[in-house]
């Protein structure tokens, strides 16, 4: 049963994977044990093991040591414990994908806090107890982690240079409208009269919050700002304007760049936050340049986020070139798959992946020692939410204060799901305090592809929402999501599209963005955009 679910499994990740790409695959998940059986120990290591790892690697060498080899092998088999993983698949209800996904982590995260093990199989005639020990719970749990990240890296290669590049160009579009719109707004802004050392100045009007763990729509802002600070753009000082993003926290990255002088140790980024926008803009003198900054919150993690396992400092990484088109946006995996292996590497990273094969393994900025891929801090669709790192809690605590004071909240593909109590109940909070008020929120829901491609509002949305509910595809036709906005913002502060993203985005222009973050159904007075 448990072989016969991870084929499914398999076959599920592998969906639309190229040639090349899919047999990669196949030798991960066989050197991690997929062809064994139970009771077989997985510490042994079989010659057709062996041969997946010499296919997964001979980039690297055509001629690698055995020794290497396993050791290797038995080194991510600790890391992502496949065949725990496999077995524990079936003891999950499987109702529906998504809450075999959501089922799995809950159940994983449960047994590890409680640090009971997992019983896969009762005795019954012929077969003995399997019991899953609580000590490789937390390889099950990265193994399963290490899978979304792989449909993370192939959904970027179909975006950046595959079959859905010309879905991306929908979306760069929108990301550069929406950056010189905030050039725009900065210039507004000035003409006001507010200083630019003040957040009613340097802070743009939106914020964004991603409940997602790719970093698609925050790299196309950051080219499309990259791009925005060279166009030349003016305050009436005389002074250029430039855009940036803020994580919520201070952080540190490796630089974007192909010069190996730019990997020598000590060579690193500083993220930008509203604190060097107030100081630059406090202190700027004729000729420099005048800031502003967006925030920018991943709420959950980020899959391009390293948490260094000695330090605790974290990273981000964006790999080693500009363009929206990066194949190394992702970071290495496990295996080199999807094209993103030959990225511009510290001396010691090359060293980790020759000698010892370790592929993924990037150096911390902060101390120097190895983070992996299983190094990610994130967040899993798991309805038991431990507490989150000391970085993520900052970012949720700022989301929380950006909510407070946010006037229009748009759920862009996002509906309030069930295993998101926390944030049902922070949204619930931050909307329901105001109601009646003069700052009363109001809320878009832009989620489904199978409704009509317009505005719903009032009458025609709810007639919409009951003519879909009892619908088996309902969360297609944006019925949840726009239930769940209901219930927090009362139905007259709510609208909905539900024909698909990026067909809201129309023509991406700057009208049409404004269109989606900054309609006339929302009251703007007593805003800085009531001007």
């Amino acid at each position: 049963m448990a072989d016969e679910n991870a084929a499914k499994s398999l076959k599920e990740v592998a969906k639309n994977f190229e040639p090349e790409d899919l047999r990669r695959l196949e030798d991960f998940l066989t050197l991690l044990g997929n062809e064994k059986k139970k009771g077989d120990s997985w510490l042994e290591i079989t010659p057709s093991e062996r041969e997946a790892a010499k296919r997964a690697y001979q980039n690297i060498s055509p001629t690698i040591d055995d020794a290497v080899l396993d050791a290797r092998i038995l080194e991510l088999r600790h890391a992502y414990d496949w065949l725990a993983l496999k077995q524990i698949i079936p003891v999950c209800p499987k109702s529906h994908q998504d809450n075999l996904i959501r089922d799995l982590y809950t159940l994983l995260d449960k047994k590890i806090n409680a640090k009971q093990s997992i019983k896969v199989c009762a005795v019954s005639e012929g077969h003995d107890e399997i019991v899953i020990e609580n000590s490789r719970l937390r390889g099950a749990y990265s193994c399963a982690i290490c899978l979304t990240v792989f449909l993370f890296a192939k959904a970027w290669k179909n975006l950046a240079n595959g079959k859905n590049a010309d879905k991306l160009k929908q979306y760069e579009a929108f990301a550069n409208s929406l950056a010189r719109l905030m050039q725009k707004e900065g210039g507004r802004f000035e003409k006001c009269g507010y200083p630019l050392n003040s957040r009613a100045f340097y802070l743009f009007s939106y914020s964004m919050v991603s409940f997602n763990f790719e970093t698609v729509i925050m790299w196309l802002l950051f080219n499309a700002h990259k791009a925005a600070n060279h166009s030349g753009f003016y305050l009436s000082t005389g002074q250029e304007l430039n855009l940036w993003l803020d994580f919520g926290f201070n952080t540190k990255s490796r630089k974007v760049s192909k010069k190996d002088l730019d990997r020598n140790p000590g060579k690193f980024s500083y993220s930008f936050n509203e604190t060097v926008a107030f100081r630059q803009n406090e202190c700027s003198v004729p000729g420099s340049p005048i800031n502003r900054v967006g925030k920018f919150y991943f709420a959950h993690g980020s899959s391009n986020w390293r948490e260094c396992p000695v330090c605790g400092r974290m990273m981000y990484y964006l790999g080693d070139e500009w363009g929206v088109n990066s194949l190394h946006l992702n970071p290495p995996l496990p295996v080199p798959i999807f094209d993103n292996d030959d990225f511009n590497r510290t001396e010691c990273e090359k060293e980790w992946r020759t000698k010892k094969l370790q592929t993924d393994a990037l150096e911390c900025v902060s101390c120097g020692s190895k983070t992996f891929a299983n190094s990610a801090p994130m967040i899993m669709q798991t309805l038991i939410k431990g507490p989150p790192t000391s970085f993520l809690e900052e970012v949720q605590r700022d989301i929380r204060v950006s909510l407070e004071k946010a006037r229009h909240i748009v759920l862009f593909g996002y509906q309030l799901p069930p295993d998101d109590a926390l944030w049902i109940q922070t949204f619930s909070e931050a909307v329901r305090c105001r109601k009646g008020s003069t700052d009363a929120p109001y809320c878009t829901v832009i989620v489904g592809h199978k409704g009509p491609q317009k505005w719903l509002y009032g009458d025609e949305m709810r007639e919409y929402a009951e003519k879909h509910r009892c619908e088996k595809d309902a969360a297609e036709y944006g019925v949840c999501a726009i239930d769940n906005a209901v219930s927090i913002f009362d139905e007259k502060h709510v609208r909905a599209y539900c024909g698909g993203i990026p067909q809201v985005f129309n023509q991406s222009t700057e009208q049409d963005v404004k269109e989606i973050l900054y309609p006339d159904f929302v009251e703007w007075k007593g805003t800085r955009l009531n001007i």
